[in-house]
């Protein structure tokens, strides 16, 4: 019985190392397109544009993660932040230096995160990261409705100083 469990380990381990091996180039290139969007986005050259491939390239970095039973649990968030980011008017946006940052670190967060799972194959929680990056959206998408001038008193959008 223990060697049953030692050789499905190993097998587990081997097919997840397939699965890395076989999206590492694309992360690659995810991640240099995510590092060129958050440098447009702190520069003058943000655009509508500039997000329309924001959202594509989560929606690729959503495929990736759906592609394998390991990771396919994290694919709906990236989802979700690609349609919010479908939403975002740039103009609007634009006015808004906080949520603009928030919104480069979120991106900069996502492109670490790859890189540590798929090119270093530094494992940390996934459970913990898909956590962290949706309380992270959630604070985006109230903050951003609070610069619009649509949120409400106890939002949570703001941090209390007692």
């Amino acid at each position: 019985m223990h060697n049953n469990d030692h050789d499905k380990k190993q097998e587990e381990h081997l097919i997840s190392e397939e699965f890395l091996d076989t999206y590492e180039g694309e992360v690659l290139f995810l991640s240099q397109d995510l590092e060129e969007i958050v440098e447009q986005m702190q520069s003058d050259d943000f655009s509508q544009e500039t997000l329309e491939i924001l959202q594509q390239k989560l929606d690729d970095v959503s495929d990736v993660f759906l592609s394998s039973t390991y990771t396919q649990h994290v694919s709906p968030i990236f989802k979700e932040l690609a349609e919010y980011v479908a939403h975002i008017e740039v103009e609007d946006f634009s006015k808004f230096s906080d949520a603009k940052n928030y919104l480069c670190e979120i991106v900069s967060d996502v492109n670490t995160y790859i890189n540590f799972y798929f090119v270093e194959r530094t494992f940390s929680d996934v459970y913990l990261f898909q956590d962290s990056l949706k309380n992270s959206i959630e604070f985006l998408k109230r903050a951003y409705s609070c610069d619009l001038g649509e949120c409400e008193e106890d939002d949570g959008s703001e941090l209390d100083f007692f």
